[in-house]
């Protein structure tokens, strides 16, 4: 592997990309998608030399320069992280499709390690999906945290928007992660059974209303009490993430910390009732976050019937700057996951 002075490359990545925007007129998106697309090419589509300015093509040639493919894995992320992170913040890019931080997504796949089954025996992969995968940093987190305990996972991806899912495929290329399949779709309108149910499911949900009407039948889905009321897009997809995983697969959900006390919460208290068996809820630190306000938690859940039904585990990650008191949380994740998979192997 290459000793890699990050910053310096990412510089020169996002030169490129300023020299691009200030050519082309495209905001800063879709010239990192342009930029990246030819970091991974490696060569001018006979297309980029039919619509590029020659400034366009002259800077992105100097990618060429740049030998990707001998840069570590984790220095490739953080790259690309800097660059997807300044992309959103010149853009204004709307928070429900920012990148989720690393932190989350380290302590949400440390806690799917520890609880979903994933270690599959006779050559079998285990799978999962990221039902809002937007440029998939979540996804790509987890799946670097399973691989530290030799996990191995089928990746896939669903999202909305053709932009976020342009620039997570390119960033899978960069990565090395291009065996993951990736949809494109709304997914609470997915029909049943329209995806493989994967042994684990993860997000992190968007916040706010869902624009179309909710399909008939959910029991997260607001009642018509006024013509215009819309249903939270949030609840739906939690609902929704029963549909995507196996009878006896996990579901993990990044979601407001204040679910379960919200106004209107009666429709998730009700799913957890009827349809889904609530396995955890765990608020994160709250120094993820600026203020309390969008403090969030991991939301966990398995089919109402799936086996074995252990206490729901409750609580608040530690801050990270208390390691005694986050490892010693850890532990008792770990525990608690332990009991979890009993019965399960054997």
């Amino acid at each position: 592997m290459t000793k890699v002075n990050v910053p310096e490359i990412f510089q020169q990545i996002q030169n490129v990309v300023d020299q691009v925007v200030s050519e082309e007129k495209v905001n800063v998106r879709q010239a990192l998608i342009q930029t990246l697309a030819t970091l991974n090419e490696q060569k001018l589509s006979d297309k980029d030399k039919e619509m590029l300015s020659e400034n366009s093509q002259k800077a992105l040639g100097e990618l060429f320069k740049l030998d990707w493919s001998s840069f570590s894995y984790q220095d490739k992320r953080h790259i690309l992280q800097l660059l997807v992170l300044k992309a959103d913040k010149e853009d204004k890019v709307p928070a429900n499709n920012q990148l989720t931080p690393d932190g989350i997504g380290y302590l949400l796949g440390d806690l799917v390690e520890k609880t979903a089954n994933l270690n599959k025996k006779n050559g079998e992969v285990a799978t999962l999906t990221d039902m809002t995968v937007g440029t998939g940093n979540l996804l790509w987190t987890v799946q670097e945290t399973l691989a530290k305990k030799d996990i191995k996972v089928q990746a896939s991806g669903i999202d909305g928007s053709e932009e976020q899912l342009a620039l997570a495929s390119v960033l899978a290329d960069l990565l090395g992660e291009d065996e993951t399949e990736l949809f494109l779709g709304d997914v609470v309108s997915l029909p049943k059974n329209e995806l493989q149910p994967a042994d684990a499911v993860i997000a992190d949900l968007p916040i706010g209303y869902y624009p179309n009407e909710a399909p008939e039948g959910m029991v997260t889905a607001f009642s018509k009490e006024k013509e215009d009321e819309k249903s939270y897009a949030h609840f739906l997809m939690i609902e929704k993430s029963l549909d995507l995983i196996k009878e006896d697969g996990w579901a993990y959900l990044v979601v407001p910390a204040n679910l379960l006390s919200a106004e209107k919460r009666e429709s998730i208290l009700k799913l957890l009732s009827t349809k889904a068996q609530l396995k955890a809820f765990l608020t994160l630190p709250q120094g993820f976050f600026k203020n309390k306000n969008q403090q969030k938690a991991i939301l966990v859940l398995r089919h109402q019937n799936a086996q074995p039904k252990t206490e729901v585990m409750l609580g608040q990650y530690p801050s990270v700057k208390e390691s005694q008191a986050l490892e010693e949380f850890l532990q008792d994740l770990g525990d608690w996951g332990k009991l979890n998979k009993e019965n399960v192997e054997d």
